[in-house]
């Protein structure tokens, strides 16, 4: 079998997957909103109480929740991470962020690359589409890997537009193993009561944050 048909039986099997995921994470989102779940997502202490709800399914629950969160907007991120850093702990919620997160990162690259700009257009404002591939342009590699690093930058939209860049695949499951987790490992730590900062404090982070991604 040469090395092109490889590829393409590869890119097939890649494409189903991603089709599949996309539609079992579609129904997800579309039921929690139909079923006006989506307001567990305006706090902690609700998005927590609705997770604890399941039992022993509940950190399966979670995982989900966050893959979806990568992909869907109008669920907050750092909503849920914080509330799987009260509902388990620091650690295991960070093991389950880290995975979910990672697989939605993945899901939504793929997004971007197999569906192009229509998709991208209706998941994101084109305006922060528009806006963030120019930001994306030149050193791409080094720029997400910063833009990941950042707080507060919306990271999860990034990884739909990094699909839309010549960035391969495997660059940037690397880019975003390595580079998201940090984010993860804060909030999990504030959720988990393992990590109290007052606001004096955080206004350092924030600034040094800011300078380390204008120094690179």
């Amino acid at each position: 079998m040469s090395e092109q048909r490889k590829n393409r039986k590869r890119g097939i099997l890649l494409a189903g997957v991603l089709i599949l995921a996309i539609a079992a994470l579609a129904a997800l989102y579309f039921w929690l909103k139909a079923n006006g779940y989506l307001e567990i997502f305006t706090s902690v202490e609700a998005l927590q109480a609705y997770v604890r709800g399941f039992g022993a399914w509940a950190p399966a629950i979670f995982i989900l929740l966050q893959i979806a969160q990568v992909i869907f907007a109008p669920i907050p991120g750092n909503v849920t991470t914080l509330a799987g850093g009260a509902l388990f702990g620091f650690w295991p919620s960070f093991f389950y962020s880290t995975v979910a997160i990672f697989l939605g990162s993945l899901v939504a690259f793929g997004i971007g690359r197999y569906c192009g700009k229509p998709i991208v257009y209706k998941l994101a404002s084109p305006a922060i589409v528009d806006k963030s591939l120019n930001v994306l342009a030149g050193k791409q590699r080094l720029t997400l890997a910063l833009l990941f690093l950042f707080p507060f930058f919306p990271d999860d939209v990034l990884c739909i537009l990094a699909g839309l860049t010549e960035i391969p695949f495997r660059r940037f499951a690397l880019i975003a193993l390595c580079a998201r987790p940090w984010g993860l490992l804060f909030a999990s730590a504030l959720g988990g009561a393992s990590l109290r900062l007052p606001l004096w404090a955080m206004a350092p982070i924030g600034l040094g944050g800011l300078a380390l991604f204008l120094l690179g």
